[in-house]
């Protein structure tokens, strides 16, 4: 992860949360701050919103309709749907 651009947050453990989360921290040296933010980044990366992720998607789009003669109509559709 680049901490080039780090921001504060601040977020609300429950009990068993913040002693868990201090026991790894101790016995594996690693900061609970880091063990926090390598926490969301697996979730975030299982649920497939890296931010660098979704802009790879896009351009793996790129031309999949390009030979589809009924491609103007299925925009129209989906956008439609997002209308609603």
């Amino acid at each position: 992860m680049k901490q080039e651009s780090m921001v504060r947050t601040q977020i609300y453990l429950s009990r068993e949360q913040e002693q868990a989360l201090k026991s790894l921290a101790l016995t594996s040296g690693v900061r609970q701050s880091e063990l926090i933010r390598e926490a969301i980044d697996l979730l975030l990366s299982e649920k497939n919103v890296m931010p660098h992720q979704w802009k790879q998607a896009l351009h793996d789009m790129k031309g999949i309709w390009a030979d589809d003669k009924n491609a103007e109509q299925r925009m129209q559709v989906i956008r439609a749907e997002f209308d609603r």
